[in-house]
């Protein structure tokens, strides 16, 4: 029996009224996905979170079993060559376990998501396609049987790309255009979630970057900003550990500053031993390039840092005066490193090289300045030497025969004379005696820095009250240092002070020599107006050491010098 008149407009209708409802729940459903997503990035949520979010949100849209969201990255290849790399950062479903965050495929031809990047447009792969292609037999392992990729184009830029895989024989039709439609509109998003993490990155970077300037302006050891700069980096780039490794002349390693791990094999200060040929270490020494790690599961000799709970690494050469110094390498337990790790690492490595070529810089010119005092404490002595060998032993000669011709003469006016002139001859002897203690205490080469530091107390104008703990002798250049110390404030106290006392206070322990000398005079002393003191700083920094001096106005002076021993010159405790 025929249909009524009009019977066919009618089955048309409702099923065009139909599909029209189907698009509209369609509609509002991506509307609310695309607000949770916004939502989320409103919060102030990282980046990761938002693009499993993304994830999520897709695979339940069209119904998929598994979504990834992969970021176009780049990385060194086997031959040393950039190449392109997929790296997942959101993943949803059934095999997210197998396929998570951090996980990296090489970008080859022929793969669903190379062919969406090169075309800019959705595409499909099912069938014989999907199991012939590149990865076809790692895809049957996951049980997927159709996969449709969608490019991410963020801020005008190939940002990545979308998959969406299915363990049935093919997605349903119009699949491809809501993928599309969903992910132009979370582009924006994922833009803005990126955009608020770079900045926070960007801040915490720069504050962790002015730290270790303030330390390098400072002046600090090298080993207190190779501590600060290890421990940094694994704030900012780590997960598991940072290390940082000096290169050796002879090929060798030393581990200078660790944070994260310990173990038996972690000594900082002890030659770091055993890395792998194909690993961080021995890849930047060779090639002097930034280096990576993706899985030690797949190299040899990678089975210490599995151990240590790390799966990837990143290492970032130092170089100090162009030549290789060392590196500092960070690792993680958790997925890949992002790409732009090496270059952000480089800031921190630039820092460090500057803290070494200063440090390096500094140790030149100590040692050319002690040389120099040590070239002029040496022509000191010789110039005492001369003096008591040779003036002073000639004027006491000639006082003495002087004496003798006194002794001989029968006038008694010429008798006086001679006796006269023989006594004014000794007063010169003594004055030049106290010229030589004055260019080089003989005491001090003697008997050492305290029994010279007690004949400067006898000496001087001023009551002394001295506490010396120095056992044995140290080093000839800082007894001397410390001897001049002492000598020239003392003398500064008689001639300006206006003081009644003086204490000086002298201990050698854990290697430092330590001398304070204070007064109870008036005080308003300016080590910059021209006095001695200013030539003993630069002698006592020469040696490694401080010189301070502290002169309130009506408070009397405190003098304090510091200087390294050896813990070799030290007695034993």
């Amino acid at each position: 029996m025929n249909a009524p008149d009009g019977a066919d407009d009618h089955v048309a209708a409702d099923a065009g009224a139909g599909h029209g409802q189907t698009r509209l729940r369609q509609l509002a459903d991506e509307q609310a996905a695309l607000r949770r997503v916004a939502t989320l990035v409103a919060g102030g949520a990282q980046p990761g979170a938002v693009f499993t979010a993304v994830a999520d949100e897709l695979n339940h849209l069209i119904g998929a079993e598994a979504t990834f969201v992969s970021r176009l990255d780049r990385r060194p290849g086997e031959d040393g060559e950039v190449e392109p790399v997929l790296t997942v950062v959101g993943s949803y479903g059934e095999v997210s376990d197998r396929v998570p965050v951090g996980f990296q495929l090489r970008l080859v031809p022929d793969m669903v998501q190379a062919i969406a990047l090169r075309t800019g447009r959705t595409a499909r792969i099912n069938g014989d396609r999907l199991s012939k292609g590149p990865y076809g037999a790692w895809v049957a392992t996951l049980g997927m049987r159709a996969g449709i990729a969608t490019p991410l184009v963020v801020e005008g830029r190939r940002w990545g790309v979308i998959v969406a895989a299915t363990s049935l024989a093919d997605f349903p039709a119009g699949t491809e255009s809501r993928m599309a439609d969903f992910m132009a509109l979370t582009a924006t998003a994922i833009a803005n979630a990126e955009a608020r993490q770079e900045l926070h990155a960007l801040a915490d970077t720069q504050s962790a970057l002015r730290r270790l300037a303030t330390l390098v302006a400072r002046g600090e050891p090298p080993e207190v900003v190779f501590a600060a700069a290890t421990k940094e980096a694994l704030r900012y780039f780590g997960s598991g550990t940072a290390r940082m490794i000096r290169y050796e002349r002879d090929g060798t390693a030393t581990l200078i500053a660790n944070e994260g791990t310990t173990g038996p094999h972690v000594r900082v200060g002890q030659p770091w031993e055993g890395f792998p040929a194909t690993g961080l270490t021995a890849t930047v020494l060779r090639t002097g390039r930034s280096a990576r790690v993706d899985d030690y599961a797949e190299i040899p000799g990678g089975e210490p840092y599995l151990r240590e709970g790390l799966r990837s690494a990143v290492a970032v050469p130092i170089h100090v005066d162009g030549r290789l110094w060392g590196t500092i390498a960070v690792g993680s337990g958790q997925g890949t490193p992002p790409a732009d790790t090496e270059e952000r690492m480089t800031q921190f490595t630039d820092l460090v090289a500057t803290a070494i070529a200063n440090a390096q810089n500094r140790t030149e010119l100590i040692t050319s300045r002690a040389r120099i005092v040590a070239a002029a404490d040496e022509a000191r002595r010789q110039i005492e030497r001369d003096l008591h060998d040779g003036a002073q032993q000639g004027l006491v000669a000639l006082s003495l025969r002087l004496r003798a011709a006194a002794a001989f003469e029968d006038s008694d006016e010429v008798r006086a004379e001679v006796a006269d002139a023989a006594a004014e001859l000794m007063v010169v002897i003594d004055e030049l005696q106290e010229i030589c203690r004055g260019i080089h205490p003989a005491i001090l080469s003697r008997s050492g820095l305290t029994p010279a530091l007690q004949a400067l107390g006898r000496r001087s104008t001023v009551r002394v009250e001295m506490n010396l703990r120095i056992d044995g002798r140290l080093p000839e250049p800082l007894e001397v240092g410390a001897y001049y110390v002492v000598a020239e404030s003392l003398t500064n106290t008689a001639k300006h002070a206006r003081a009644t006392v003086v204490e000086v206070d002298a201990e050698a322990s854990d290697g430092t020599l330590r001398v304070l000398l204070r007064d109870d005079g008036i005080g308003g002393a300016d080590p910059r107006g021209g006095s001695g003191l200013t030539g003993l700083k630069d002698r006592i920094e020469a040696l490694g050491g401080t010189l301070s001096v502290h002169s309130p106005a009506g408070g009397g002076t405190a003098v304090r010098c510091e200087l390294p021993v050896p813990r070799e010159a030290l007695p034993p405790e």
